[in-house]
């Protein structure tokens, strides 16, 4: 939206906390529309558009195997593991990591954690049992979306976004041209004020 304010966004997910989500004072206005999985097949059957009759979607180009990861359990964790791993690699021994899934695993784990019980220096919590592909309106079982969501992560020739020829450019055009940019107001546009 900062790039081009007459663009409109729309999160299409099984996630309806997202319809919720984007109201929030700290998001609003970045997302303009909240989709799920099924109001999107519903609209493309309401239309007779038949999906894998259209071309592919060049963005795949692009997206890389940790961003494609992020919806299931784990995801978030070899993410961030793989760029910790990258940019300082004489600390990525430190990275340590734990998941839960399902809002009350998730709720142990936390209470866990502040009991001092938990051995790991990052903590990723989904609150779908699954991660995000078994979120509630998903249209296919949390198994075969995980399968299809690693088979997918695998496909890409990029490992981590850090490798994005596209996502240099973007930060480019942000003004953001080394990390020290995101020390200061440049970088505000990636912060939530919860």
């Amino acid at each position: 939206k900062k790039l081009n304010p007459e663009c409109k966004v729309v999160f299409i997910g099984p996630c309806i906390a997202k319809k919720g989500e984007i109201k929030n004072p700290d998001v609003e206005g970045a997302v303009d529309f909240v989709l799920t999985f099924q109001e999107l097949k519903d609209i493309f059957d309401a239309f007779n558009i038949n999906v894998e009759g259209l071309p592919e979607d060049h963005s795949l180009e692009y997206a890389s195997r940790e961003g494609r990861l992020y919806g299931r359990t784990g995801g978030v964790s070899i993410s961030v593991n793989e760029a910790v791993t990258r940019l300082f690699p004489d600390k990525a021994k430190l990275f340590t990591s734990t998941q839960s899934n399902g809002i009350i695993e998730c709720k142990k784990l936390l209470e866990s954690a502040k009991e001092g019980k938990v051995d790991a220096r990052f903590i990723e919590g989904m609150g779908c049992i699954g991660g995000c592909v078994g979120g509630p309106k998903a249209i296919i079982s949390k198994e075969e979306g995980r399968e299809r969501l690693n088979s997918l992560a695998e496909s890409s020739k990029i490992k981590i976004s850090l490798d994005s020829d596209v996502m240099y450019t973007i930060l480019k055009k942000l003004g953001i041209n080394s990390a020290a940019d995101f020390k200061g107001e440049k970088a505000e546009i990636f912060e939530r004020k919860l």
